[in-house]
């Protein structure tokens, strides 16, 4: 199963949409559940909810997750060692989210774009992909240190 979370905070139609039309046209074709919080999308192709009080049952059950680029929901996959794809939601104040996601993608340790058109390369992608072995705790609390001072 393939998890897909917009987050809580801005909606990401373009995410939803796009993934949507993937399993509709037979490029996904695993079951995909979407958490498509304040997104105005409702897909077709997927099972779908707004909000969950925890998504972690899901995270866990996922095979993939495909997700946008906040901060909390990236450093819990990579702390979890969750295969994941980040997507950057470029509504984001600064598009931060692309800043942060590009600091990472440098150090070789996640998949991620700010091009949706990129997403179907990057499925394909996943499995093969190696991130290379970090102390994910020290990793994290690195990351943390680091935003802090942003």
């Amino acid at each position: 199963m393939i998890f897909v979370t917009t987050g809580t905070t801005l909606c990401f139609d373009k995410l939803i949409e796009t993934v949507d039309d993937l399993v509709g046209n037979g490029q996904i074709s695993e079951p995909t559940v979407c958490q498509i919080g304040n997104s105005k999308y409702i897909p077709k192709n997927c099972e779908y909810f707004r909000f969950q009080p925890s998504i972690d049952n899901w995270i866990q059950k996922a095979s993939l997750v495909i997700c946008h680029g906040g901060t909390g929901t990236v450093l819990s996959l990579i702390k979890k060692n969750k295969p994941f794809i980040a997507v950057a939601n470029k509504r984001g104040a600064d598009d931060h989210q692309s800043q942060f996601l590009s600091q990472l993608g440098k150090m070789g340790c996640i998949l991620w774009t700010n091009n949706i058109n990129e997403l179907p390369a990057l499925i394909k992608k996943v499995s093969t992909f190696k991130a290379p072995l970090f102390s994910v705790e020290h990793l994290v609390d690195d990351l943390k240190r680091y935003l802090d001072k942003l």
